[in-house]
């Protein structure tokens, strides 16, 4: 059975280090997981979507794609 993999979570984070880089193959992974009559093998523009649509509906602050991995970024405050 593949592994199963968990999307990041934005209160892992910290004021140091607010950002999480999630490389390609997990974010295939993850959608793929998601999505298991529609796999797809590359980060297309509806695999983006999808990944932005859900690490803002878990609440990451913003999400940025550099080349095929994806960088989550959160509001991380003191206290």
């Amino acid at each position: 059975m593949a592994r199963l993999y968990e999307f990041p979570d934005p209160k892992d984070q910290s004021v140091n280090k607010p950002h999480c880089l999630v490389e390609r193959d997990v974010v295939l992974a993850l959608y793929n997981q998601a999505n298991p009559s529609n796999n797809y093998s590359n980060v297309s523009e509806t695999v983006r979507k999808w990944f932005e649509d859900e690490a803002k509906r878990r609440g990451w602050t913003s999400v940025q794609f550099v080349d095929q991995a994806a960088v989550l970024v959160a509001t991380v405050t003191l206290g």
